[in-house]
């Protein structure tokens, strides 16, 4: 595939200027939804047809996902992260109160049993992919600057604590999988940033416990998907469903696949295959060949992401591009995974290609804020970046 050389040449050339790695990062994004809007065409049409409804219904929602997550991309790649800083609180605050609502009913959606979605202008959104944007901000702007400060619990209590939040009204949702990813990419920023690993030790663990606890008692279904996973052929029609028809929809691509377009599995076979299991689709149509292109892009984009944050010109911008590399390498890598049947399933989209309106916008802002600090970077002498980027104090 073209895009499989394009990739190869990102990720084999020697290291660039803020302002190409940049543009790197934009045209990854832009291949990666391009490719996105064909997939989610290719897995609904047929299927929504059969049902005797619109076939275009979610192309028509894709494309204008797109044309919005394309000037949430271009508004956060000329966002000053200056202002992004100093607003980190109303961010995070903004984001408790919708997860807080999602809880309330009439204001909450409720669907297959969970609180995810709020219905804004005839549209579902879920405010715990907010929360994964501004978790970064804010702990990134909480230990800008503070690496002495931080050495004290007392500086570091009420950072733990707004985490802690967040993530335990994303778990009583309920969605597990997105309150583990966040309790993940703010205990690497904040690690990052200078937050002591026995501070995150004296309250992760008690925290990790209760979560398990309560994953356990009151959410039957994690309990299944596990021991779904463990042994799949003992409930192939239950729980196991799913990842079993992924399955089969990945080993029926061979090497080339079938074809664009081609999928048996999303003849209603495979349930939301163009949401969680569209890599199930890539495999199928695109073939081993056409899934390890996808997988290239990706690869590329974390490469990318990271002289990006190698660059970054100061504490924050570099503990926020850690963030946003790191979420969308973790998102991308569980997705693949539970498409292969690697791990449980989790529920977490695969970024840019996935069906989705808050996906799509959160990735977007993600990936614009990446590309904001690439082009804002350092550059040493003859254009080439400084090797490393040395957290040293400054002031508050």
């Amino acid at each position: 595939m073209a895009v499989s050389g394009a990739t190869a040449v990102l990720l084999a050339q020697p290291p660039t200027t803020p302002q190409r790695t940049s543009w790197a990062i934009t045209v990854l994004v832009a291949a990666l939804a391009a490719l996105g809007v064909v997939l989610v065409y290719s897995a609904t049409s047929v299927g929504i047809a059969m049902k005797a409804e619109d076939a275009t219904l979610f192309l028509r929602r894709q494309l204008l996902w797109l044309a919005l997550g394309t000037g949430v991309f271009a508004l956060a790649r000329t966002t000053d992260l200056g202002w992004l800083r100093r607003n980190a609180w109303w961010l995070v605050g903004l984001t408790v109160l919708c997860l807080v609502a999602v809880l309330v009913p009439g204001i909450g959606k409720k669907i297959n049993g969970a609180r995810r979605w709020v219905r804004v202008a005839g549209f579902n959104g879920q405010p715990s992919e907010m929360a994964k944007l501004a978790l970064i901000v804010f702990c990134a702007a909480w230990c800008s600057g503070r690496r002495e400060q931080l050495q004290s619990f007392r500086s570091t209590a009420p950072a733990l604590g707004v985490v802690g939040l967040v993530c335990g009204l994303t778990a009583i949702e309920p969605d597990m999988g997105t309150a583990l990813l966040l309790g993940l990419v703010s205990t690497v920023v904040l690690l990052a940033g200078g937050v002591p690993f026995r501070h995150l030790v004296m309250v992760g663990t008690p925290a990790v416990a209760v979560l398990g606890l309560f994953a356990l008692r009151k959410l039957a279904y994690v309990g299944n998907r596990i021991a779904a996973f463990m042994d799949p052929s003992a409930d192939p029609g239950g729980v196991a469903y799913q990842t079993h028809q992924a399955v089969i929809a990945i080993g029926s691509g061979g090497p080339f696949g079938v074809g664009l377009g081609a999928s048996q599995q999303k003849l209603l076979f495979l349930p939301d295959v163009h949401t969680d299991f569209i890599f199930a689709c890539i495999g199928e149509e695109l073939g081993f060949v056409g899934a390890c292109s996808v997988l290239l892009v990706f690869a590329a984009l974390i490469v990318q992401g990271m002289r990006a944050v190698d660059r970054a010109r100061d504490d924050f911008a570099f503990l926020v591009g850690t963030g946003v590399t790191l979420t969308l390498g973790v998102q991308s890598v569980l997705n693949v995974a539970v498409a292969t049947a690697s791990v449980p399933p989790k529920g977490i989209a695969l970024p840019f290609v996935s069906f989705g309106g808050s996906s799509m916008l959160a990735a977007a802002c993600a990936a614009g804020l990446l590309a904001k600090i690439a082009a804002e970077g350092r550059t040493g002498r003859e254009g080439h970046p400084t090797p490393v980027v040395e957290l040293k104090p400054t002031s508050a």
